[in-house]
C-alpha cells in the first residue's frame, strides 16, 4: 500500500522559519524607516498596531488617490469644503469614516468617533479637523483601541 504525503503548506513553512509568533512582519511600519531587524522597511509585528495603521492609512488616502483602485480611501479632505457649520460637517465627517470602514475594512467596528475643529476665523488652519476615532477588532475580544488623526488642506 502506498502512503499519501501531505501537499506542503509553503506559507506555514515559512513562518515557522521566521521565528517565534510575535516576532513575524506583518506590514510595513509608518512613517518609513529603516529596521535592522527586518531588513530595509521596520516592520509591525502586532495585531493591533497593524488594523491601526491600516486604519490610518484609509482614512488619510483620498478617493481617486491610489492608481488602479479610485474608490478606495475617504472623502475626509474634500468634506472640509462643504459648509463650516459644527453640527453638519461633523455628522458628515463621521459618516464618511463609517462608509469608507465598512466598505474597506469591515472587520473594524467603530464604537465613537469625535471631531473638534476651530471655527473662528481666527485661526490660522480653519480648515482643519482634529478626529478621534475609537474602534475595535471583531474577531480579537478586548481590542478596544484609539486613533487621532488631523485632516487639513
Amino acid at each position: 500500500m502506498k502512503r499519501r504525503v501531505p501537499p506542503r503548506n509553503y506559507q506555514t513553512e515559512a513562518l515557522t522559519q521566521l521565528g517565534p509568533v510575535d516576532k513575524v512582519p506583518l506590514g510595513i511600519k509608518m512613517p518609513f524607516g529603516r529596521d535592522n531587524e527586518f531588513g530595509f522597511f521596520g516592520a509591525i509585528t502586532s495585531t493591533h498596531e497593524r488594523y491601526h495603521t491600516n486604519l490610518k492609512m484609509l482614512l488619510m488616502t483620498s478617493k481617486g488617490e491610489r492608481p488602479m483602485v479610485p474608490e478606495y480611501g475617504s472623502e475626509l479632505k474634500a468634506l472640509l469644503f462643504e459648509q463650516n457649520t459644527e453640527a453638519h460637517l461633523d455628522s458628515l465627517l463621521e459618516d464618511a469614516i463609517t462608509a469608507a470602514v465598512e466598505r474597506w475594512m469591515p472587520e473594524i467596528l467603530i464604537t465613537e468617533v469625535l471631531v473638534t475643529r476651530d471655527t473662528t476665523h481666527e485661526s490660522e488652519n480653519f480648515y482643519a479637523a482634529n478626529i478621534k476615532v475609537t474602534f475595535s477588532v471583531v474577531s480579537i475580544p478586548a481590542s478596544e483601541n484609539e486613533l487621532e488623526i488631523t485632516v487639513e488642506v
